[in-house]
C-alpha cells in the first residue's frame, strides 16, 4: 500500500490467528467500523477450515486493504506472527488484534487519538464481555472484571470516559497498538516467552522511556473460554506467567502473588487444623471472610447487571482465584510448562 501513487495507511492491524471461525466475525467488525479505510489489516496465521479460507479470501478480494500471511512456526508462534506482521507492514502505528474480538463501531479512530501526544509509545484499550455467549463464557467474564481480579480488573471495564497514561501492568494484548519507533526501540515480542510475550514487551515499552495510555472508548469485546475447563487453564496460565515476568526481570507489584498466598496460607490451615483447635478458628475466619468479601462483589454485580443468574459468581470467583494460585506456585516449583493452545 506504500507504493508510487497509493496512500500510506494511518494504522496498521495486525491479527495473529490460529484460523478459527470467528475470525470473519473479527474482521467484518473492522470493515464495518468507522475508519476503516485508513487501515492496512494483516492476518498472520495459517489457515485450514475451507470455510474459513474461502471467506478470508472473499474479504481480501472486496477489500484490498486486507491481506493474509499464511505463516505458522513450530516455537514462539504467536510473538513470531506479530512480528513477521510488523515487518510487513506500512503504516507508523501498529495494532494487535486478537482473531476473537469484535471491535467498537469507531475503534480505528479511538485507538489512534493517543499517539496525537509524541510521547505515547503504546496504547490499550478494554477487553468487554460479549452479551452473545453461554453463562459460563459471561461469568468468567464477570470474575475477570470485578473487584475480585484486584488492578487487573481494569482492562475489562470502561471505568472512564477520557483516556489516562497507565503502567505496562494495565496494559491487554488483544487490544494494543504500538508506535512503530516504540516497537522497534522494545525488541518486538519474544519468541521464547509465551505466555506473557504482550506483557513483558509493554515493560520494555515503558522502560524506553514511553508513555504508556489506556483509552476505555477504544474498546473491544472479547469472547472468553466458554467452559469451565478452559477458564481454569486460562487463568492458571495467568498465575504461571507472573513468575515468569518475575524472572523476566519486570517491576514488581505484591497484589499479583496474593492469591498464590491465599492458597498456600489456606492448604497449610486445613493440614494443622487437624492437630491445633486455634488452626480451626484462624480457618474457620479465613474461608468466613473470604465468603464475604466473595457474596459482596457479587452482589454489586448482580445490582448492576439486574440478571439473577449472574449471582453464580460467588462459585467463579474462587474458582478463579485457585486457578491463578495453584497456576503461580506450579510454575515456581516446575517452571516451563507450554500453554500454547492450538485449534482444534
Amino acid at each position: 500500500m506504500s507504493g508510487s501513487g497509493e496512500v500510506r495507511p494511518r494504522l496498521s492491524v495486525v491479527i495473529p490467528t490460529m484460523g478459527r471461525d470467528i475470525l470473519i466475525r473479527t474482521l467484518e467488525s473492522l470493515v464495518a467500523a468507522e475508519g476503516f479505510g485508513g487501515l492496512e489489516v494483516i492476518v498472520a496465521g495459517k489457515v485450514s477450515d475451507a470455510t474459513v479460507v474461502e471467506k478470508l479470501r472473499e474479504l481480501c478480494i472486496r477489500h484490498v486493504n486486507i491481506r493474509h500471511l499464511d505463516i505458522q512456526f513450530e516455537t514462539g508462534d504467536s510473538s513470531r506472527k506479530k512480528n513477521e506482521g510488523a515487518a510487513e507492514a506500512c503504516a507508523q502505528l501498529i495494532a494487535f488484534l486478537d482473531d476473537d474480538v469484535v471491535v467498537a463501531p469507531d475503534w480505528p479512530v479511538r485507538i489512534q487519538e493517543p499517539f496525537s501526544d509524541p510521547q505515547v509509545g503504546l496504547a490499550s484499550g478494554p477487553s468487554l464481555v460479549p452479551d452473545d455467549i453461554n453463562r459460563i463464557g459471561r461469568l468468567a467474564g464477570l470474575a475477570l472484571s470485578s473487584p475480585a481480579a484486584a488492578y487487573v480488573a481494569e482492562r475489562y471495564r470502561r471505568n472512564r470516559e477520557a483516556a489516562y497514561p497507565v503502567d505496562w501492568d494495565r496494559i491487554i494484548g488483544c487490544n494494543a497498538a504500538y508506535r512503530r519507533e516504540a516497537f522497534a526501540q522494545m525488541g518486538g515480542f519474544p519468541a521464547d516467552f509465551y505466555p506473557g510475550e504482550e506483557m513483558i514487551a509493554a515493560f520494555r515499552t515503558e522502560r524506553a522511556g514511553w508513555k504508556l495510555v489506556f483509552v476505555p472508548e477504544a474498546w473491544v469485546r472479547h469472547y472468553p473460554r466458554q467452559s469451565l475447563g478452559r477458564f481454569w487453564r486460562q487463568v492458571w496460565s495467568y498465575g504461571a506467567t507472573r513468575i515468569r515476568l518475575l524472572r523476566g526481570g519486570v517491576s514488581f507489584n505484591p497484589l499479583s502473588l496474593v492469591p498464590g498466598l491465599w492458597v498456600a496460607g489456606t492448604a497449610a490451615l486445613t493440614g494443622l487444623a487437624c492437630w491445633f483447635p486455634w488452626a480451626r478458628w484462624l480457618l474457620a475466619a479465613d474461608l468466613g471472610l473470604y465468603l464475604l468479601l466473595g457474596l459482596v462483589v457479587t452482589l454489586r454485580t448482580v445490582a448492576r447487571t439486574r440478571r439473577l443468574g449472574d449471582s453464580w459468581l460467588l462459585a467463579m470467583i474462587p474458582w478463579m482465584h485457585l486457578a491463578y494460585g495453584l497456576g503461580t506456585w506450579a510454575e515456581w516449583c516446575r517452571p516451563g510448562r507450554d500453554f500454547s493452545e492450538r485449534r482444534r
